[in-house]
């Protein structure tokens, strides 16, 4: 049958334009009467790789490859497709076929040196990385992913050369700014960042996830132009399956579980989607010890190795046996201290996710916790190829993870109601009290700070919140205001953050009536001062949606009552939770007016607040500073969930 060049022509103009849909037809059509021709299944294979129907497009290129096998191009795409696939591997191998027909052909050299950074082989990267270079030493690409490469093992200051060298030679060029910009949120050059994502909007108003990073800079600043209007943006993109915003900066904006979870879901397909494998069958006799594998970027000094450090000293060794796998690059003293506490601990940090998942399979973990979540440096893939046959989200992402691959997430009967199970992907768990852990012994400090020392005004009452800044809402901050208006002998004692941010915050409150000087800066200090600082608070005023979570706990362990508003979402019931536990209930609000009154009443009646304090005291160590206790109960679910999944 002879090609109608005609609609061959037709079908390769749609593909020029992007109209992929159209291409895609156009070419099966085409394939109908004319199935030997190896271009066709090239061109379909390409399409379909451009629309991210990866296995698809592995057949057509397949094919392609069957007809014509001395194609280079044919080769290094389908080799895209299996990188994409996973299958890094085989990636690599179709890769070197196309140099071997081609060994100029820059495109696959850097590939390949992709294909080795994700596979954590990171000196077969750079060499092939810059092989290419030396072929091709004006191509932004290849800089773009050198820059990447630097990233991966930790090299920011190259990283941004890298990037910086890829906008010089394509000043349009959106991945590279767009990389860049998150390079500097890493590095907290908030301003800096907000430039760059300013600029990949400017270049492509839908580029994945710039949205939602813009905004997240502009909330760690407290930068609320323009606050309304991208919340709009986002809820819109959201319902329109758009991914615009990544699932933890979502969780500071708003207080819908409904969007949350569909979040999550638009997230997974976007990133992971051909990466998920089927469930894996556990077999377990009642004699044998529980394997569990601990998985996070947290075992350094951070809020969850602080919370979670007791449970792994107090664990039952003679029925479970316990094992880390870090793969965070941070090693410091608080990670080192930790390790004897495990039957094995792994740094996993320079190996592939092919290799975790072997090494799980071989000591047999028969549940793996997920510490990181969505947040920074996680390593989600090898939970959504699982890694053990039971998968738990805990603690580090307090949302629904969206998959079904995640199979359980732990909370308690206050922080997730029943009537929104139906939002969380994972099946509910809850612990006896608060799913919250919290450290029996906090480290506070001996030195004697005083209200002077602080910059506290000693004849005012302090209410304070010390929670980090893209936590603080417009509504909220404006609420807060709303308090000091009201309670004239008051200050409001905040965490310090950058220079701009105090100017920003104060002119807010002078735009609100507000004496700037009434809003007290709390300077960085060690952890241990910090929490000794935590007794000239008065009254802890929470953030909403994003409550306080380590830093609620911190609070009650240093007898400082909170106020806090309990809406729908996960981490809008934290302090709830809390609170709920030691019942403390009342000090729970349903909305902003609430929350204001109550705020008010306390710092105006003297002998209701010394009563608040006394409770706080009677009540904060009988449930929730017991780790023994946690630890038992949440054991107690690990043989639950043995038990059923069995």
């Amino acid at each position: 049958m002879i090609l109608n060049l005609k609609e061959f022509d037709e079908a390769k103009k749609s593909h020029q334009r992007g109209d992929l849909d159209k291409a895609i037809i156009l070419y099966k059509r085409l394939l109908e009467k004319n199935n030997e021709v190896s271009q066709l299944h090239f061109f379909l294979g390409t399409a379909l790789l451009q629309k991210k129907n990866y296995e698809e497009a592995y057949h057509s290129l397949n094919q392609a490859i069957k007809l014509k096998n001395d194609v280079p191009n044919y080769f290094n795409n389908i080799g895209i497709v299996l990188s994409k696939l996973g299958r890094e591997e085989e990636a690599i191998y179709n890769y070197n076929e196309a140099l071997k027909l081609n060994p100029s052909l820059v495109d696959a050299l850097i590939n390949i040196g992709i294909s080795y950074k994700n596979l954590k082989k990171h000196e077969k990267a750079n060499k092939f990385l810059h092989k290419s270079l030396e072929l091709d030493p004006n191509n932004p690409s290849i800089f773009n992913n050198i820059g990447n490469y630097f990233k991966e093992i930790g090299d920011i200051t190259k990283a941004v050369v890298s990037y910086d060298k890829a906008i010089k030679l394509k000043e349009d060029y959106v991945e590279a700014h767009n990389n860049k910009g998150e390079i500097l949120l890493l590095q907290k050059k908030f301003k800096e960042a907000i430039a760059e994502f300013k600029l990949v909007l400017k270049l492509d108003p839908f580029f994945s996830y710039a949205l939602g990073k813009l905004i997240h800079c502009k909330m760690n600043i407290c930068d609320w132009s323009d606050f309304e209007q991208n919340l709009s943006k986002i809820t819109t993109g959201i319902n329109n399956n758009v991914p615009l915003i990544e699932p933890f900066p979502l969780l500071s904006l708003i207080d819908d579980v409904d969007l949350q979870q569909k979040n999550s879901q638009i997230y997974i397909k976007a990133k992971y989607q051909n990466k998920m494998s089927k469930k894996i069958k556990i077999k377990k006799n009642n004699k044998e010890k529980i394997k569990i594998g601990y998985f996070g970027a947290e075992f350094y000094n951070h809020p969850v190795l602080q919370l979670t450090r007791d449970i792994f000293i107090n664990h039952d060794k003679s029925n479970f046996d316990i094992y880390a796998f870090s793969h965070s690059p941070i090693k410091d003293n608080a990670y080192f201290n930790i390790k004897n506490h495990f039957k094995e601990f792994f740094d996993i940090n320079k190996l592939s996710d092919q290799e975790v998942l072997g090494l799980s399979k071989k000591i047999g973990i028969d549940i793996a916790i997920n510490f990181t979540g969505y947040t920074a440096d996680s390593r989600n893939e090898i939970f959504l190829r699982r890694v053990a046959p039971i998968q738990v989200n805990y603690l580090g992402f307090s949302a629904t993870m969206g998959t079904k691959n995640i199979d359980y997430i732990i909370g308690d009967k206050f922080l997730i109601p029943e009537k929104h199970y139906k939002n969380y992907t994972e099946k509910v768990v809850n612990l006896p009290n608060t799913f919250f852990p919290s450290v029996t012994n906090m480290e506070i400090s001996a030195k004697n700070l005083t209200k002077s020392s602080l910059k506290l005004p000693e004849d005012k009452f302090i209410f304070g919140c010390f929670n980090n800044t893209y936590k603080i809402t417009p509504k909220i901050f404006e609420t807060w205001m709303k308090i000091l208006k009201i309670t004239k002998n008051s200050v409001l004692w905040i965490l310090s953050s950058s220079n701009e941010t105090k100017e920003i915050l104060r002119n807010n409150a002078k735009n609100k009536g507000i004496d700037p000087n009434r809003i007290i800066f709390a300077e960085k200090m060690s952890h241990s001062d910090h929490l000794k600082r935590f007794k000239f608070m008065d009254l802890f005023l929470d953030t909403f949606p994003y409550n306080a979570h380590t830093t609620a706990s911190e609070a009650i362990r240093c007898g400082v009552p909170i106020i806090t508003i309990s809406g729908q979402s996960f981490v809008s019931r934290v302090a709830g939770s809390l609170l709920t536990t030691i019942r403390a209930d009342n000090l729970i609000c349903k909305d902003v007016n609430e929350y204001t009154e109550k705020a008010v009443q306390i710092c105006n009646n003297l002998n209701e607040f010394k009563n608040l304090k006394e409770k706080f005291h009677e009540n904060k160590t009988k449930i929730i500073f017991n780790s023994r206790r946690y630890t038992s109960d949440l054991e107690n679910i690990y043989k639950d969930l043995i038990s059923e999944n069995n």
